[in-house]
């Protein structure tokens, strides 16, 4: 099982629209997905008829989870309120539990484990880039946004010491509005001053992802013509990030 984990200092840079979408693309294309909300419960609500029973905390504790049967390609580990006291774990019990418990799905044919963080530095995110394969950060075109990737590519070399087979999938220039001069602006200058940091994707602010995520479903199901880009945009995320990792079909 290869893990991707979706991650960024910030929040609302489209970190939950990016993880729901990488594993509903790899789903649609024949892998079988687990995805992990380590964060406060959105990506739960938008997979939630995947649900498997199985609450994120526990992925912590010293005892591995029994693993749900289930038909569906995609099985959610769902947020809950226990992982608050993860923040207090010790960092090394962290990192032993949860890619050890992690492994209990790899066993029972998952192919792809997607992990949606929550905002911070802490002890959840640094378990989860133990655990990875690659990380993927979004970032809004927006200066607080954009500053705070160097603290997040700190921590990524970090876990890397540890972790040698972290692999870095890239920057994604996330709910960026074409409309708004200063956002296009700074896009331009990440560019310049970051191209070999980026992903070949740009995700751009949509209302139809939202809608999407609302309902539980792809943004390319949704029946609007005002949908059909962002759905372009999230499909060629979604193929980017199994091409990065070398699960591409």
């Amino acid at each position: 099982m290869k893990t991707v984990v979706i991650a960024q200092g910030k929040g609302g840079v489209g970190k939950t629209a990016s993880a729901a979408h990488a594993a509903f693309h790899a789903a649609e294309v024949g892998h079988k997905v687990l995805v992990v909300d380590l964060d406060t419960g959105n990506l739960s609500k938008t997979m939630s008829q995947y649900r498997l029973d199985v609450p994120a905390s526990a992925l912590f504790g010293d005892t591995p989870p029994p693993v749900p049967d289930s038909d569906n390609l995609i099985g959610l580990i769902n947020a809950d309120r226990l992982m608050a006291n993860v923040t207090f774990m010790p960092l090394g019990q962290a990192l032993k539990n949860f890619p050890a418990n992690l492994r209990q799905f790899a066993n029972a044919g998952y192919d792809l484990c997607v992990v949606d963080t929550a905002p911070g530095l802490g002890i959840p995110l640094a378990a989860a880039l133990h655990a990875a394969d690659g990380v993927l950060c979004p970032v809004e075109m927006e200066d607080y946004s954009i500053e705070g990737i160097k603290d997040m590519m700190r921590v990524i070399l970090n876990a890397k010491q540890r972790n040698q087979k972290l692999q870095f999938l890239g920057i994604v220039p996330s709910r960026v509005d074409r409309r708004n001069p200063r956002q296009v602006r700074h896009l331009e200058e990440m560019r310049a001053a970051n191209a070999n940091l980026l992903a070949p994707v740009v995700v751009g602010l949509r209302t139809s992802v939202a809608a999407a995520l609302a309902v539980g479903e792809p943004v390319w199901q949704i029946k609007k013509t005002a949908a059909r880009a962002a759905g372009a945009e999230m499909r060629a995320l979604g193929k980017y990030v199994l091409d990065k990792i070398e699960m591409a079909k």
